[in-house]
């Protein structure tokens, strides 16, 4: 029998045979609870797998040694090296040679598509993500949604999943009409250089002429009525914005001085809610066609950007196209029909109170007890609609094509995330409702910078990735000085991009992520650059080998080899690569993959560093460390494929 997920064989196995010596204590305890109770000791000398009893013991009315007993003696499988009790715990060590020919078994099998374990239950999946506002290049916190969602989509396609990759567009937001505003305003001038770094600085310093307009009459305001406090804070924040202004007149001296000119005495908030209604409803073609030109000139930019780390998206969303098609209209009717209408703060809302108490709501969607949602607002009394009130039309859209439906959004969009949810359940959408996932994200921290694209400041995207392919190139010169020009600009390039896209998913996206060159970068710890070097040195071992190692002349390697205690630790963590994908593909946990990588690559160059392969002399026993690493090349070219990270073959 060939098992692809050897892991997830052996642990079921054990949790089997361990449940069925554990009926004598006429309490059942089902061998999935087992399993699951099942751990990799921190320490190899504790075993391969352990079995905390004590965490049974209380149901089963025993003491936690006479558990690990009963299981010991009944643990007589054939891929079982050895039992010890210590204490509570129940610790197993594998046959080597047993998991060797497992592990080779399936590589024969499986070829270069080894781990990628395919799901039993195949869905059609929508990942929305990236979705930035179409007003300012990409930067580092968009970059990391970017790097998550990509991910995502391609863990769940090598799942088997059927994967739609959608950008939504944010054309009718208060952004979008605040560059038009200024765009306008300057005579709408032709593009220059990449299109999302021009419109940025017409963004940025729009804003910050609004807004100091806005400080000065606030603290006028502040200063008559004698209030000291407000008044020094609003002082702070002007020469913030005063100082975001210099910083972006050395960048289009031009610009400022013409909007200072153009904008002086204007009714600003006025005027850019007067754009936002006149594009929703399509009343002034001029306005139409100018945001659609912004917001297409920005996209344009911004697919390049992502290509250049090897994103793609199979749909383009416009928010304008809800709205004008009647999808927003649908909902909107359908939302005054039902129990919950209501107004709230003078403007047509939904009372989501009742929703929300529902049991079915709290368990699937998971809401905190304590946790109470105020009305949802859908309409302004201008007739405008609100952004949630079109991402529930835009979810239903998504729905048509999918069973689930995985948004990449940042964690200060709770809220709105749950609103909407509790909006589709309130609407009749309960399918929808219920496979609607919120893949919440924290902030990217660079230590030192403080941003806001409001104001100018951030790290952009396109920068990053040119610094990062700057710092590669001085790396890969400083080891390998002898190589071409070419080859290393090609190296370098792919070293680069790879470090951005390993440190962006390599902490959970639940924890802030804190940039930092000296470990994006590093060759000697976790990181893109140290998978793309263990990779290389595999590739190397079997180039200069000569030879195709075939994994079909198992009976001719000696198995003795694997019991070397640096030659075992890499043994057995290749065998998990099959149980790890699958566990972080359905649980959404690209981080998951990124801790294996490390303890891969760890295992790998402590074998290299100590056990000799090529030198070998004996050749069975060569050929079972040549398996060894040629299985190590697959896996390590896999995760690399996972995390869209080529594999040089150089470095």
């Amino acid at each position: 029998m060939i098992v692809h997920d050897i892991y997830g064989y052996l642990r079921t196995e054990i949790a089997k045979v361990i449940s069925d010596s554990w009926r004598r204590f006429r309490i059942p305890i089902n061998w999935e609870n087992i399993a699951l109770g099942l751990e990799e000791p921190p320490i190899e000398k504790f075993g391969d797998i352990s079995l905390p009893t004590y965490k049974f013991a209380k149901t089963m009315k025993t003491s936690p040694i006479e558990l690990a007993k009963t299981a010991s003696e009944n643990l007589k499988l054939s891929f079982i090296k050895n039992v010890a009790i210590v204490g509570g715990y129940l610790n197993i060590f594998l046959n080597e040679g047993k998991i060797a020919e497992m592990l080779f078994n399936a590589i024969r099998e499986y070829g270069d598509s080894f781990g990628f374990l395919k799901t039993g239950k195949i869905e059609k999946i929508v990942v929305e993500h990236t979705s930035a506002n179409p007003v300012h290049p990409l930067h580092i916190g968009t970059a990391r949604n970017a790097i998550l969602g990509d991910t995502l989509a391609r863990m769940l396609m090598k799942r088997g999943h059927k994967v739609q990759r959608r950008f939504y567009i944010n054309d009718m937001g208060k952004q979008v009409a605040i560059l038009a505003y200024g765009y306008m305003a300057l005579g709408k001038p032709k593009p220059e250089g990449k299109p999302d770094h021009f419109f940025g600085t017409i963004y940025s310093i729009t804003n910050a002429i609004i807004e100091i307009d806005r400080l000065k009459k606030e603290i006028s305001e502040a200063k008559e009525r004698g209030e000291r406090e407000e008044y020094l804070r609003l002082q702070d924040e002007l020469y913030d914005w005063l100082d975001a202004l210099a910083k972006l007149e050395e960048k289009r001296k031009d610009f400022v001085e013409k909007l200072a000119k153009e904008l002086s005495g204007r009714n600003h908030e006025k005027e850019i809610l007067e754009i936002m209604r006149k594009y929703e409803r399509r009343e002034d073609e001029e306005v139409v066609r100018t945001i659609r030109f912004i917001c297409e000139e920005v996209i344009e930019g911004f697919k390049e950007t992502l290509s250049k780390v090897d994103i793609v998206f199979d749909k383009w969303d416009w928010e304008s196209d809800l709205a004008w098609q009647s999808i927003v209209g649908n909902i909107l009717d359908k939302a005054r029909r039902s129990p919950y209408a209501t107004t709230y703060k003078g403007a047509f809302a939904l009372d989501l109170s009742y929703v929300q108490e529902l049991r079915e709501v709290r368990e699937k969607i998971e809401l905190p007890k304590s946790f109470k949602i105020p009305p949802l607002i859908l309409q302004r009394s201008d007739g405008t609609t609100l952004y949630t009130t079109r991402d529930i039309a835009y979810s239903i859209v998504k729905f048509k094509e999918a069973d689930k439906v995985i948004n990449v959004i940042m964690s200060e969009q709770k809220l709105e995330q749950l609103q909407v949810r509790l909006a589709l359940y309130a609407l009749g959408f309960v399918r929808e409702a219920l496979n609607l996932i919120h893949y919440s994200y924290e902030i990217v921290k660079t230590p030192g910078a403080k941003m806001s694209g409001r104001k100018g400041r951030y790290v952009d995207f396109d920068s990053l990735i040119h610094e990062a392919i700057t710092r590669a190139f001085y790396e890969v010169e400083k080891r390998n000085p002898e190589l071409p020009r070419d080859e290393k600009e090609k190296i370098a390039k792919a070293v680069g991009i790879g470090a951005l896209r390993y440190a962006l998913v390599s902490i959970s996206a639940t924890k802030p992520l804190v940039f930092k060159w000296e470990d994006v970068l590093s060759f000697e710890k976790n990181s893109g650059p140290y998978i793309q070097y263990t990779y290389a040195r595999a590739k190397n071992i079997l180039k200069n080998f000569g030879e195709k190692v075939e994994f079909s002349k198992l009976n001719e390697i000696d198995y003795s080899v694997f019991e070397e205690d640096k030659t075992r630790r890499l043994l057995m963590t290749l065998t998990k690569f099959p149980w790890v994908f699958a566990k972080a593909s359905d649980e959404l946990k690209p981080e998951l993959i990124v801790e294996y990588a490390g303890k891969l690559a760890d295992s790998f160059n402590s074998f290299y560093a100590k056990i000799p392969v090529l030198a070998e002399k004996d050749y069975q026993r060569k050929l079972a460390k040549l398996m060894l690493v040629k299985a190590s090349e697959i896996v390590l070219r896999n995760i690399l494929s996972l995390l869209g990270i080529a594999a040089p073959e150089r470095m």
